[in-house]
């Protein structure tokens, strides 16, 4: 089984709930560990780098929740720490200057889950607040005397570097253990090789293309620091450099070259074979053309199409089959 889908949120009979998709072991213990958890009440802990896909899993947990509530999400690190108290809390009129009436987050996800992403950026003293409210299941707005019940569950995402945020008092340690409870670590895409292709192929198939089979060996060449989000935009490039249904190895590797390395995050790795696909492609898969526009016979052509799993024959159909389709 290659994809997770989440239950409920559904917008006309058609779930809204993104799947979590992988066939890696690592996933599949993850995406069970996540069913599991989802039927508890307790906080969960989504720990894992940028990209990876904590917010999936945290849509999924909510969905498998059967929850009757909605979820509410913050991003603790899209707003300054003199707003966020108030966006998550509440706000009472004239509690501070500009304040208007505002229940706060907290008290919208009343039934449901409340999921904050880079919940290490929440200012310490937002920090004892929630802490208080997991405690006492009691939110006080800003400017208000008396606290009001909530009811909800909790889902925060933290990216690995938590423990030294720990350790320099930017993060309280009392809340960390509150909410550690039930944590899932979600591993690097590079840490799960034998998703990509999979991975790939669903961004593909939501942009209206296919993907060659020798992609993996592009795929693989890669450090993917960017994780999945990476992977969904190189796809997404791809996908409007291609000039049919089929993105080919040279269109992906293309994609992935767009990519300023001084940006920092990957340095570009080539197959080394993409002269081959290159003439390849412009002959049509066709060998003898090809062999003759490399200056190398056929055998050493095939030898080169094989060590990459194609046969000129077979990519040749596959690009018929698309092409027809198309």
């Amino acid at each position: 089984m290659g994809t997770w889908d989440g239950v409920g949120d559904k917008v006309n009979g058609i779930s809204v709930v993104p799947p979590i998709i992988g066939n890696s072991p690592t996933l599949r213990r993850l995406a069970d560990l996540a069913r599991r958890f989802a039927g508890t009440s307790h906080p969960i802990l989504l720990v894992g780098e940028t990209g990876t896909g904590k917010e999936v899993f945290a849509r999924n947990i909510h969905a498998w929740s059967r929850r009757r509530g909605r979820l509410v999400d913050l991003n603790c690190g899209a707003f300054p720490a003199e707003l966020i108290e108030g966006l998550l809390f509440g706000t009472r009129r004239g509690s501070y200057t500009g304040a208007v009436d505002s229940r706060g987050l907290v008290a919208a996800a009343q039934g449901g889950t409340l999921f904050l992403d880079e919940l290490h950026c929440l200012p310490v003293a937002g920090q004892v607040k929630l802490l208080r409210l997991l405690e006492t299941g009691e939110v006080q707005r800003l400017g208000d005397q008396r606290p009001r019940r909530v009811r909800f569950r909790l889902v925060a995402a933290v990216q690995e570097d938590i423990g030294a945020l720990i350790a320099s008092g930017d993060f309280r340690r009392d809340l960390f253990q509150r909410i550690a409870g039930y944590v899932l670590e979600l591993p690097s895409l590079a840490e799960r090789p034998e998703d990509l292709m999979l991975l790939a192929g669903h961004f593909a198939e939501r942009e209206g293309r296919e993907l060659h089979p020798a992609c993996d060996r592009v795929l693989r060449q890669q450090t993917w620091s960017g994780n999945v989000r990476e992977l969904k935009f190189a796809i997404q490039r791809a996908a409007v450099l291609a000039e049919g249904e089929l993105i080919t190895p040279v269109v992906l590797a293309k994609s992935l070259a767009i990519m300023p390395a001084a940006l920092g995050m990957r340095r570009l790795v080539f197959p080394p074979d993409l002269d081959v696909l290159e003439a390849c492609e412009a002959h049509r898969w066709h060998a003898q053309r090809a062999a003759a526009g490399l200056g190398i016979s056929r055998i050493t052509l095939w030898r080169r199409l094989q060590a990459l799993g194609l046969s000129a024959r077979a990519a040749k159909k596959q690009s018929r089959i698309v092409s027809s389709v198309a």
